[in-house]
Protein backbone atom coordinates (compact mmCIF):
# COMPACT_ATOMS: atom_id res chain seq x y z
CA UNK A 1 0.00 0.00 0.00
CA UNK A 2 1.38 3.30 -1.22
CA UNK A 3 0.68 6.05 1.60
CA UNK A 4 0.52 9.05 -0.58
CA UNK A 5 0.02 12.72 1.12
CA UNK A 6 -1.80 15.38 -0.65
CA UNK A 7 -0.13 19.22 -0.81
CA UNK A 8 -2.48 21.50 -2.13
CA UNK A 9 -6.45 20.28 -1.81
CA UNK A 10 -8.32 22.64 -4.52
CA UNK A 11 -9.89 21.57 -7.03
CA UNK A 12 -7.47 19.62 -9.25
CA UNK A 13 -5.79 18.56 -5.79
CA UNK A 14 -8.74 16.82 -4.41
CA UNK A 15 -10.03 15.20 -8.09
CA UNK A 16 -6.32 13.63 -8.03
CA UNK A 17 -6.43 12.69 -4.75
CA UNK A 18 -9.68 10.57 -4.90
CA UNK A 19 -8.53 9.10 -7.54
CA UNK A 20 -5.36 7.90 -6.28
CA UNK A 21 -7.63 6.75 -2.84
CA UNK A 22 -10.01 4.62 -4.82
CA UNK A 23 -7.06 2.47 -6.21
CA UNK A 24 -6.51 -0.82 -4.40
CA UNK A 25 -2.58 0.18 -3.78
CA UNK A 26 -2.91 3.94 -2.50
CA UNK A 27 -4.42 5.46 -0.07
CA UNK A 28 -4.43 9.28 0.97
CA UNK A 29 -3.08 9.09 4.33
CA UNK A 30 -2.09 12.81 4.61
CA UNK A 31 -3.13 16.19 3.56
CA UNK A 32 -1.67 19.35 3.60
CA UNK A 33 -2.96 23.21 2.64
CA UNK A 34 -2.95 27.00 3.44
CA UNK A 35 -6.23 27.51 3.66
CA UNK A 36 -7.66 25.51 6.68
CA UNK A 37 -11.19 25.15 5.50
CA UNK A 38 -9.97 23.05 2.72
CA UNK A 39 -7.48 21.31 4.63
CA UNK A 40 -9.87 20.30 7.01
CA UNK A 41 -12.69 19.24 4.41
CA UNK A 42 -9.62 17.36 2.85
CA UNK A 43 -8.87 15.64 6.10
CA UNK A 44 -12.09 14.37 6.85
CA UNK A 45 -13.00 13.06 3.61
CA UNK A 46 -9.99 10.60 3.06
CA UNK A 47 -9.40 10.11 6.81
CA UNK A 48 -6.18 11.56 6.67
CA UNK A 49 -3.97 13.20 8.98
CA UNK A 50 -3.95 17.08 8.60
CA UNK A 51 -0.50 19.25 8.57
CA UNK A 52 0.22 22.63 9.03
CA UNK A 53 3.30 22.92 6.81
CA UNK A 54 4.21 20.66 3.28
CA UNK A 55 7.70 20.51 5.53
CA UNK A 56 6.14 18.11 7.83
CA UNK A 57 4.09 16.25 5.81
CA UNK A 58 7.00 15.62 3.91
CA UNK A 59 8.60 14.40 6.99
CA UNK A 60 6.20 11.73 8.12
CA UNK A 61 5.60 7.87 7.33
CA UNK A 62 4.31 8.79 3.34
CA UNK A 63 5.90 6.81 0.63
CA UNK A 64 4.95 9.56 -2.48
CA UNK A 65 2.88 13.15 -2.49
CA UNK A 66 0.71 14.42 -4.59
CA UNK A 67 1.87 18.46 -5.49
CA UNK A 68 -1.00 20.47 -6.74
CA UNK A 69 -0.41 23.94 -5.50
CA UNK A 70 0.42 27.01 -7.27
CA UNK A 71 2.91 26.61 -10.36
CA UNK A 72 5.58 28.93 -8.46
CA UNK A 73 6.05 26.23 -5.34
CA UNK A 74 6.39 23.16 -7.73
CA UNK A 75 10.11 23.30 -7.35
CA UNK A 76 10.89 23.40 -3.76
CA UNK A 77 8.18 21.38 -2.58
CA UNK A 78 9.27 18.64 -5.33
CA UNK A 79 12.64 19.08 -4.03
CA UNK A 80 12.57 18.84 -0.53
CA UNK A 81 9.80 15.47 -1.07
CA UNK A 82 12.76 13.75 -3.56
CA UNK A 83 15.20 14.70 -0.77
CA UNK A 84 13.47 12.92 1.46
CA UNK A 85 13.05 10.16 -0.47
CA UNK A 86 8.97 10.34 -1.85
CA UNK A 87 8.00 9.50 -5.06
CA UNK A 88 6.33 13.03 -6.47
CA UNK A 89 2.97 13.54 -8.77
CA UNK A 90 3.58 17.36 -9.43
CA UNK A 91 0.80 19.16 -11.74
CA UNK A 92 1.71 20.80 -14.47
CA UNK A 93 3.00 23.15 -15.38
CA UNK A 94 6.30 21.14 -13.81
CA UNK A 95 7.86 24.75 -12.56
CA UNK A 96 8.34 28.34 -14.14
CA UNK A 97 12.01 28.17 -14.79
CA UNK A 98 14.04 25.49 -16.91
CA UNK A 99 16.58 26.24 -14.18
CA UNK A 100 14.27 24.53 -11.55
CA UNK A 101 12.69 21.58 -13.41
CA UNK A 102 16.28 20.62 -14.05
CA UNK A 103 16.67 20.96 -10.24
CA UNK A 104 13.55 18.89 -9.90
CA UNK A 105 14.55 15.77 -12.34
CA UNK A 106 18.18 15.80 -10.46
CA UNK A 107 16.99 15.65 -6.80
CA UNK A 108 14.63 12.89 -8.04
CA UNK A 109 17.20 10.71 -10.12
CA UNK A 110 20.05 11.11 -7.41
CA UNK A 111 17.16 10.03 -4.93
CA UNK A 112 15.81 7.28 -6.77
CA UNK A 113 12.06 8.26 -6.87
CA UNK A 114 9.60 8.19 -9.84
CA UNK A 115 8.86 11.88 -10.38
CA UNK A 116 5.94 12.17 -12.78
CA UNK A 117 4.24 15.92 -14.38
CA UNK A 118 0.86 15.80 -14.83
CA UNK A 119 0.10 16.27 -18.67
CA UNK A 120 -2.85 15.20 -19.05
CA UNK A 121 -4.38 16.20 -22.32
CA UNK A 122 -2.32 13.17 -23.67
CA UNK A 123 -5.30 10.62 -22.21
CA UNK A 124 -8.22 12.83 -22.74
CA UNK A 125 -9.76 10.96 -25.03
CA UNK A 126 -10.19 13.13 -28.23
CA UNK A 127 -6.60 13.66 -28.12
CA UNK A 128 -5.59 9.96 -26.95
CA UNK A 129 -7.44 8.92 -29.92
CA UNK A 130 -6.04 11.27 -32.21
CA UNK A 131 -2.44 10.70 -31.58
CA UNK A 132 -3.65 6.13 -31.78
CA UNK A 133 -4.45 7.08 -35.60
CA UNK A 134 -1.56 9.15 -36.26
CA UNK A 135 0.44 6.75 -34.78
CA UNK A 136 -1.20 4.05 -37.02
CA UNK A 137 0.39 5.21 -40.01
CA UNK A 138 -2.76 5.43 -42.01
CA UNK A 139 -2.04 9.02 -42.53
CA UNK A 140 1.66 8.89 -43.00
CA UNK A 141 3.82 11.30 -41.18
CA UNK A 142 2.96 14.43 -39.75
CA UNK A 143 4.49 17.66 -40.79
CA UNK A 144 2.40 20.36 -39.56
CA UNK A 145 0.07 21.17 -36.36
CA UNK A 146 -2.32 23.88 -35.60
CA UNK A 147 -3.81 24.37 -32.34
CA UNK A 148 -6.55 27.45 -31.36
CA UNK A 149 -7.12 27.12 -27.74
CA UNK A 150 -9.63 30.57 -26.71
CA UNK A 151 -11.47 31.41 -23.47
CA UNK A 152 -13.00 34.83 -22.22
CA UNK A 153 -11.36 37.68 -19.98
CA UNK A 154 -12.77 35.30 -17.35
CA UNK A 155 -10.89 32.39 -17.71
CA UNK A 156 -8.07 33.17 -14.92
CA UNK A 157 -9.66 36.02 -13.46
CA UNK A 158 -9.92 34.31 -9.72
CA UNK A 159 -6.86 33.61 -7.40
CA UNK A 160 -3.91 32.80 -7.73
CA UNK A 161 -4.08 32.15 -11.64
CA UNK A 162 -4.47 35.62 -12.55
CA UNK A 163 -1.09 36.57 -11.03
CA UNK A 164 2.42 36.78 -13.11
CA UNK A 165 4.15 35.47 -9.90
CA UNK A 166 2.31 32.66 -9.00
CA UNK A 167 0.79 31.39 -12.41
CA UNK A 168 3.39 32.80 -14.90
CA UNK A 169 1.26 33.59 -17.93
CA UNK A 170 -1.13 31.26 -20.06
CA UNK A 171 1.78 29.87 -21.79
CA UNK A 172 2.43 28.04 -18.42
CA UNK A 173 -0.45 27.74 -16.08
CA UNK A 174 -2.85 26.22 -19.51
CA UNK A 175 -1.45 26.20 -23.05
CA UNK A 176 1.79 24.06 -21.45
CA UNK A 177 -1.00 21.80 -22.09
CA UNK A 178 -0.81 22.15 -25.77
CA UNK A 179 2.68 22.71 -26.06
CA UNK A 180 3.20 19.20 -24.61
CA UNK A 181 1.04 17.82 -26.86
CA UNK A 182 2.34 19.33 -29.86
CA UNK A 183 5.59 17.62 -28.78
CA UNK A 184 4.46 14.09 -28.60
CA UNK A 185 3.24 14.50 -32.09
CA UNK A 186 6.06 16.28 -33.72
CA UNK A 187 9.02 15.48 -32.06
CA UNK A 188 11.55 17.86 -30.45
CA UNK A 189 11.27 22.02 -31.12
CA UNK A 190 14.40 23.15 -33.13
CA UNK A 191 13.04 27.36 -33.13
CA UNK A 192 10.53 29.47 -31.29
CA UNK A 193 9.22 32.82 -32.57
CA UNK A 194 6.25 34.08 -30.58
CA UNK A 195 4.08 37.30 -29.88
CA UNK A 196 2.21 38.27 -27.13
CA UNK A 197 -0.32 40.96 -25.71
CA UNK A 198 -2.75 42.58 -23.54
CA UNK A 199 -5.67 43.97 -25.36
CA UNK A 200 -8.79 43.54 -23.35
CA UNK A 201 -10.30 43.80 -20.12
CA UNK A 202 -9.13 40.72 -18.35
CA UNK A 203 -8.06 40.99 -14.99
CA UNK A 204 -4.74 38.80 -15.91
CA UNK A 205 -1.12 40.12 -15.08
CA UNK A 206 -0.02 38.70 -18.28
CA UNK A 207 -0.69 38.17 -21.39
CA UNK A 208 -4.45 37.56 -22.92
CA UNK A 209 -3.41 36.53 -26.19
CA UNK A 210 -0.29 34.32 -27.93
CA UNK A 211 0.83 33.45 -31.05
CA UNK A 212 3.28 30.85 -31.06
CA UNK A 213 5.41 29.49 -34.41
CA UNK A 214 7.41 26.65 -33.45
CA UNK A 215 9.72 24.55 -36.43
CA UNK A 216 10.46 21.33 -35.31
CA UNK A 217 13.78 19.10 -35.53
CA UNK A 218 12.16 16.55 -38.01
CA UNK A 219 11.16 19.64 -40.54
CA UNK A 220 7.89 19.55 -39.09
CA UNK A 221 5.75 23.32 -38.15
CA UNK A 222 3.57 23.89 -35.59
CA UNK A 223 1.06 27.02 -34.76
CA UNK A 224 -0.50 27.87 -31.39
CA UNK A 225 -2.82 31.13 -30.95
CA UNK A 226 -4.26 31.10 -27.32
CA UNK A 227 -5.19 33.28 -24.85
CA UNK A 228 -8.33 34.85 -22.48
CA UNK A 229 -9.40 37.37 -25.01
CA UNK A 230 -11.90 35.90 -27.12
CA UNK A 231 -15.87 36.31 -27.02
CA UNK A 232 -16.02 33.29 -28.68
CA UNK A 233 -14.51 30.08 -27.02
CA UNK A 234 -12.68 27.88 -29.41
CA UNK A 235 -10.77 25.03 -29.39
CA UNK A 236 -9.75 22.85 -32.51
CA UNK A 237 -6.56 21.32 -33.92
CA UNK A 238 -5.44 20.55 -37.05
CA UNK A 239 -2.68 17.77 -37.92
CA UNK A 240 -1.36 17.51 -41.43
CA UNK A 241 0.33 14.34 -42.73
CA UNK A 242 1.79 13.15 -45.81
CA UNK A 243 -1.60 10.84 -46.65
CA UNK A 244 -4.18 12.70 -45.77
CA UNK A 245 -5.20 15.11 -42.77
CA UNK A 246 -6.67 14.88 -39.00
CA UNK A 247 -8.48 17.55 -36.86
CA UNK A 248 -10.61 17.51 -33.66
CA UNK A 249 -13.10 19.88 -32.05
CA UNK A 250 -11.01 19.68 -28.92
CA UNK A 251 -12.21 18.37 -25.80
CA UNK A 252 -15.78 17.63 -27.22
CA UNK A 253 -14.70 16.15 -30.14
CA UNK A 254 -15.54 14.94 -32.68
CA UNK A 255 -12.07 13.77 -34.76
CA UNK A 256 -12.55 13.95 -38.65
CA UNK A 257 -9.74 12.34 -40.91
CA UNK A 258 -9.25 11.51 -44.54
CA UNK A 259 -6.70 9.86 -46.82
CA UNK A 260 -6.52 12.61 -49.80
CA UNK A 261 -9.22 11.42 -51.97
CA UNK A 262 -11.54 9.53 -49.54
CA UNK A 263 -14.56 10.93 -47.80
CA UNK A 264 -13.76 11.67 -43.86
CA UNK A 265 -14.18 9.29 -41.03
CA UNK A 266 -16.29 10.95 -38.33
CA UNK A 267 -15.56 9.87 -34.67
CA UNK A 268 -17.45 11.22 -31.74
CA UNK A 269 -16.17 11.17 -28.15
CA UNK A 270 -19.04 8.85 -26.76
CA UNK A 271 -17.52 6.09 -29.63
CA UNK A 272 -14.17 6.29 -27.65
CA UNK A 273 -13.78 4.27 -24.73
CA UNK A 274 -11.30 3.91 -22.25
CA UNK A 275 -10.10 4.81 -18.30
CA UNK A 276 -10.88 8.26 -16.96
CA UNK A 277 -7.58 10.44 -18.31
CA UNK A 278 -7.19 11.38 -14.54
CA UNK A 279 -7.50 8.36 -12.89
CA UNK A 280 -5.19 6.69 -15.65
CA UNK A 281 -2.43 8.99 -15.06
CA UNK A 282 -2.41 8.51 -11.06
CA UNK A 283 -2.80 5.33 -11.63
CA UNK A 284 0.29 4.81 -13.89
CA UNK A 285 2.31 6.45 -11.49
CA UNK A 286 1.16 4.72 -8.75
CA UNK A 287 2.27 1.35 -10.67
CA UNK A 288 5.74 2.82 -11.73
CA UNK A 289 5.94 3.00 -7.89
CA UNK A 290 4.96 -0.52 -6.77
CA UNK A 291 5.60 -2.28 -10.09
CA UNK A 292 8.60 -0.16 -11.64
CA UNK A 293 6.31 -0.19 -15.18
CA UNK A 294 7.28 3.05 -17.45
CA UNK A 295 5.99 6.24 -16.64
CA UNK A 296 3.28 7.69 -19.57
CA UNK A 297 5.14 10.96 -19.41
CA UNK A 298 8.00 12.28 -16.81
CA UNK A 299 9.95 14.80 -15.93
CA UNK A 300 11.84 15.19 -19.00
CA UNK A 301 8.60 15.92 -20.94
CA UNK A 302 7.29 18.36 -18.09
CA UNK A 303 10.90 20.50 -18.60
CA UNK A 304 10.58 20.18 -22.67
CA UNK A 305 6.89 21.19 -21.99
CA UNK A 306 8.93 24.62 -20.20
CA UNK A 307 11.63 24.99 -21.88
CA UNK A 308 9.35 25.78 -25.28
CA UNK A 309 6.98 28.54 -23.74
CA UNK A 310 9.86 29.81 -21.83
CA UNK A 311 11.17 30.15 -25.43
CA UNK A 312 8.14 31.79 -26.69
CA UNK A 313 8.42 34.47 -23.79
CA UNK A 314 11.83 35.05 -24.77
CA UNK A 315 11.04 35.45 -28.27
CA UNK A 316 8.34 37.51 -27.54
CA UNK A 317 10.25 39.60 -25.31
CA UNK A 318 12.98 39.92 -28.00
CA UNK A 319 11.25 40.31 -31.27
CA UNK A 320 12.57 37.19 -32.92
CA UNK A 321 12.90 33.48 -33.21
CA UNK A 322 14.78 31.63 -30.86
CA UNK A 323 16.66 28.27 -30.83
CA UNK A 324 14.98 26.09 -28.15
CA UNK A 325 17.54 25.55 -25.19
CA UNK A 326 17.50 21.17 -24.73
Amino acid sequence: MVRVGLIGCGGMGMNLARHCHSLEDSKITAVHDRDEKALTRAAAEFGAQAYSSYKKLIASDVDAVIVATPNDSHAPITIAAANAGKHVFCEKPMALRVSDCRAMIDAAEKAGVKLMVGHVLRLIPVFWKTKQIIDSGILGKPFAIAVTRLGGPDSLAAGWRAAKKHAGGYLYEINVHELDYMRFVMGEPETVFASTGHFTASPVEFEDVAFVHIKYAGGGIGTLHCGGSSSIKKYEMMIQCTEGTIANGGFGGPIRYARFGEEPTVIQVSEITKEDPYREEIRCWVDAITKNTPLPFDGYDGMAAVQTAAAAYRSARLGRAVRYRR
